[in-house]
C-alpha cells in the first residue's frame, strides 16, 4: 500500500502576537497610546510604561496614535517585537492662542482654554456668530431665547456662577469688551474660551463668569488678495403643528366662560367675553368696526357665507342660533418662508513695513416669525505700518 502525505505551510493570514514599547521622541513611555488594525475596530491601549500585546495576522496594518503625536502606521511582516518613537506633532502644539493681553503657544498652557474651530463659522449664514459656539465648547451652554433674526443668545459658562444658574461671560474683541450682536462672522479670525480662574487672574472680578476673546482677522505679510463671499439660504416652517380649529375654539371657550359664571357667580365675564367683548369667541363683534368676525348669523349677513372661508357653528350656549365666523389658517398669520442673503468684500495685505484689512458685508435675513428680520451692514479696517524701528 502506498501512501502519500502532502504538508503545506503558509505564512500569510497566520495569526501571532506581536507585542512592544511606545515611546517619544525622548524616549519616555507613552501610557494610554492607541493601537489599533488598520480598518477594523480591534485594538489596545498601552499600558502605563508604554507596553502593549496586541493578536494579529502577518499583513496587518498597525496604527499608533496618541494625543499631540503624530499617528504611525506599520505593516505586520515576520517581527514579533515593534517598538515604536511617536514624534510631536508640531500643527497642535505649536498653535497660538490668545490669552489676555497677549498670546501664547498651546503647549506652555496649563489652564483650562477651548478654541472654536472657525471652520464653524463658515458653514452657513449666521445673524450671530454667538450661535457658533453651540455644541462646539464644553461646559457652554448656548440657548437662542428669542426668534429674532440677530439677537445675542444666553451664554452660561459651566452652570453659571449664580443660585439660579445665571451669568454671563465676559466678551473681548480685540481686548476690548464688546458683544457678539451685529459682529460679523466673517471678520472674526479665532474665538477662545478661558474657563477656569487663570482667568481672573488677567481680567479681575469681570471675568467671574468666564472669558470669551474674539481676535478679528488682520492683513498678512507678503501677499494681497481680495476676495468675495456669497451665501444663501432657505428656512421653512416645519409641518408638524396641528391648531385646534376655529369651530372648536368658538365652542370650548363659550362653554367655559359659562361654567366659570356659573360656579362662581360672576357675570362680567359673561358680558365681556360673550356677548359684547371683543374676543375670537364672543358674538359682539360685526365686520364693519371690529377685526373680530365672530358674529350670530342674521339674515342681514348671511351673505358672506357665499365669500370663501365663512362658516357657521351651533352656538352651545343658545341653542337653535348659528354662529358665523371666518376660518383663518393660522399658520400664515404666523409664519413665513424665511430667506437669508450674506454678501462679503474683502481686501487684505501687506509686507515688512504694514499691514492692511478692509471688510464689507451686507446681511439681509428674513425672519421665520411674520413681522420679524434683520438687516445688518459691516465695515471694518484695520491697518498698521511701521514709521521707524520699533515704533
Amino acid at each position: 500500500m502506498l501512501v502519500f502525505m502532502i504538508y503545506g505551510l503558509s505564512a500569510t493570514g497566520q495569526e501571532k502576537v506581536i507585542s512592544g514599547t511606545i515611546t517619544d521622541s525622548s524616549n519616555q513611555p507613552l501610557p494610554g497610546a492607541s493601537v489599533l488594525i488598520k480598518g477594523t475596530v480591534t485594538g489596545v491601549n498601552s499600558d502605563f510604561d508604554g507596553n502593549y500585546s496586541i493578536n494579529v495576522k502577518t499583513g496587518d496594518v498597525l496604527v499608533f496614535s496618541f494625543v499631540g503625536y503624530k499617528t504611525q502606521e506599520i505593516k505586520v511582516a515576520n517581527a514579533t517585537l515593534i517598538n515604536v518613537t511617536l514624534s510631536e506633532d508640531s500643527n497642535v502644539l505649536d498653535e497660538v492662542i490668545v490669552t489676555g493681553y497677549g498670546s501664547q503657544a498651546r503647549t506652555t498652557l496649563t489652564t483650562s482654554i477651548s478654541k472654536l474651530d472657525t471652520q464653524v463659522l463658515e458653514t452657513s449664514t449666521r445673524s450671530n456668530a454667538a450661535t457658533a459656539l453651540q455644541g462646539q465648547v464644553a461646559g457652554l451652554r448656548v440657548t437662542n431665547n428669542t426668534g429674532q433674526p440677530g439677537s445675542t443668545p444666553s451664554i452660561i459658562l459651566r452652570g453659571g456662577t449664580t443660585f439660579g444658574g445665571g451669568g454671563s461671560p465676559l466678551i473681548l474683541i480685540d481686548g476690548v469688551p464688546g458683544s457678539f450682536y451685529a459682529l460679523n462672522a466673517d471678520d472674526i479670525e479665532s474665538i477662545e474660551v478661558l474657563k477656569d480662574a487663570a482667568a481672573t487672574a488677567i481680567y479681575g472680578a469681570r471675568s467671574a463668569n468666564g472669558v470669551i476673546l474674539v481676535t478679528t482677522k488682520t492683513g498678512k505679510v507678503g501677499r494681497s488678495s481680495i476676495s468675495y463671499k456669497y451665501k444663501y439660504s432657505v428656512n421653512h416652517e416645519r409641518a408638524d403643528m396641528e391648531y385646534l380649529g376655529a369651530a372648536d375654539f368658538i365652542t370650548y371657550n363659550r362653554q367655559a366662560v359659562a361654567n366659570y359664571t356659573e360656579v362662581t357667580g360672576r357675570t362680567n365675564f359673561d358680558s365681556g367675553f360673550l356677548n359684547n367683548g371683543a374676543t375670537a369667541f364672543s358674538t359682539g363683534n360685526n365686520t364693519t368696526t371690529s377685526a373680530f368676525t365672530t358674529q350670530f348669523l342674521t339674515a342681514d349677513n348671511q351673505y358672506l357665507l357665499n365669500q370663501p372661508g365663512w362658516k357657521t357653528v351651533a352656538d352651545p350656549l343658545n341653542p337653535g342660533k348659528e354662529i358665523l365666523y371666518l376660518d383663518n389658517d393660522v399658520s400664515k398669520n404666523i409664519y413665513q418662508d424665511s430667506a437669508s442673503k450674506d454678501h462679503y468684500l474683502s481686501f487684505d495685505g501687506g509686507n515688512e513695513k504694514g499691514t492692511y484689512y478692509l471688510g464689507l458685508g451686507i446681511l439681509d435675513n428674513d425672519g421665520l416669525i411674520l413681522g420679524s428680520g434683520f438687516k445688518r451692514y459691516s465695515g471694518k479696517f484695520t491697518g498698521s505700518y511701521e514709521v521707524v524701528k520699533n515704533v
